[in-house]
């Protein structure tokens, strides 16, 4: 199995996860590699297939809402984990709190004193003017300041290594319903 890991070509436009600049594996991914070296591709197979049964008797699927060939697409479940070193995990979990504080923070003052649109710093046609503006909920008390319930973001990794924001979810995030089946599929694959 090793020998499949190591034919990921390095392409120097792209970050590769399992493998640096000169063909290496990232350190935090040599355990994993080391465990697949004992294992026989039939048996990853057979993982493998057995993940894609699993989410089809389940009826997992996502929408491609922009996509009018087909909306609902089985979900895709890799058998392998996506392995980040706990510092780089640290550094993600702070920021994405950190964007969901500002996002709730804007939130309260946009229903609330609107200090950010008096001050300018917002536009009042952008926030009034838009069709998501719900204005019988101005100066509702939120409690304990909370106005954001719910909060997901898309990730991406650049080139260079460093994380990009794709997407703020605040309407639906479904990903934790997605985290909830991935791990019990996986813990039964």
């Amino acid at each position: 199995m090793q020998s499949i890991l190591y034919q990921i070509p390095y392409q120097a436009d792209h970050y590769n996860e399992l493998l640096d600049a000169n063909g290496l594996p990232h350190p935090h991914w040599q355990a994993l590699i080391e465990q697949l070296a004992n294992e026989q591709p039939s048996e990853m197979r057979h993982r493998v297939d057995a993940i894609q049964r699993q989410v089809r008797d389940n009826g997992v699927t996502y929408n491609v809402y922009a996509d009018t060939n087909g909306l609902q697409r089985p979900w895709d479940l890799d058998a392998l984990p996506f392995i980040l070193p706990h510092e780089e995990w640290a550094q993600i979990s702070a920021a994405v709190s950190q964007r969901a504080t500002l996002l709730n923070q804007l939130l309260v003052d946009i229903y609330g004193q609107q200090t950010s649109i008096k001050e300018g710093l917002l536009p009042s046609v952008l926030v009034h003017g838009h069709a998501g503006f719900l204005r019988p909920c101005h100066d509702v008390q939120h409690q304990d300041n909370i106005a954001l319930h719910l909060y997901a973001v898309d990730i991406a990794r650049a080139p260079n290594g460093k994380w990009w924001v794709v997407s703020d979810r605040t309407q639906a995030p479904t990903g934790a319903g997605y985290a909830l089946e991935n791990r019990t599929i996986i813990s039964s694959a």
